[in-house]
């Protein structure tokens, strides 16, 4: 289990980034069915796990919420006053059709103010290990250069597994990490009000699942992050 110094911080909040069989993962948490979407969700007495489309979910009420991700960004948000609580899943397609604006919206909803926001992205995968296509970097605007890289970097902590070799011409390596930081800034949210885990789920830990070392090596058992927070009663 895995924990966020600034979430840590907000007495009313619990919250962890663990493995699917982390016996401190809330037995009863909550999570959407997610589609890559840029969904956000209330959450609601009755509604059952994995069966509402989306891919965050909301609550000021005091049952766990998660996401579960395999390399995409799981991004847990708090108010300093512990009244709100999000948890999202930070894919691509989601980072890139507004899914942190609108987490960030319903929390401006409750009147809570942005400066009032703490975040949290725990273990995705990193440039060191995330290699994307030409036609992919394409979708990205000039402005936004700084998400990649032509040359692979380094691990940003001492790899257990090995990074990836370049599988494709022309790829580059993509910052998912910094994509999410820039967009909850766009949302208003400042760099100091972020925490970002350094754990890459490809070569940092064998622990942690990452769907892109899984498709590399195809006999690795299939696994999954949860990412969870609660407000506590």
């Amino acid at each position: 289990m895995q924990h966020a110094d600034n979430l840590g911080a907000i007495a009313g909040v619990e919250h962890g980034f663990c493995t699917i069989d982390d016996p401190q993962c809330p037995a009863d948490v909550f999570i959407a069915k997610q589609v890559h979407s840029a969904s956000v969700i209330d959450w609601q007495a009755g509604l059952e796990s994995n069966t509402v489309p989306a891919d965050g979910v909301f609550s000021g009420e005091h049952q766990p919420i998660a996401v579960i991700t395999a390399d995409c960004l799981p991004i847990l948000i708090a108010a300093e006053n512990a009244e709100k609580v999000a948890a999202v899943h930070g894919g691509w397609k989601g980072l890139q059709g507004g899914i942190i604006a609108n987490t960030v919206q319903r929390f401006a909803d409750a009147g809570i103010a942005v400066d009032q926001l703490r975040v949290a992205i725990g273990p995705s995968i990193k440039p060191c290990c995330y290699e994307v296509s030409e036609a992919f970097i394409t979708q990205f605007p000039a402005e936004q250069r700084h998400l990649w890289n032509v040359v692979q970097p380094a691990p940003l902590l001492t790899p257990q597994i090995a990074p990836p070799h370049a599988r494709q011409a022309g790829s580059a390596w993509f910052d998912l990490s910094a994509y999410g930081v820039s967009l909850l800034q766009a949302a208003g949210v400042c760099r100091e009000q972020i925490e970002v885990s350094e754990v890459c789920t490809y070569c940092t830990s064998p622990a942690f699942s990452s769907y892109r070392r899984r498709t590399h090596n195809p006999q690795e058992a299939k696994t999954l992050i949860y990412s969870w927070i609660v407000r506590k009663p």
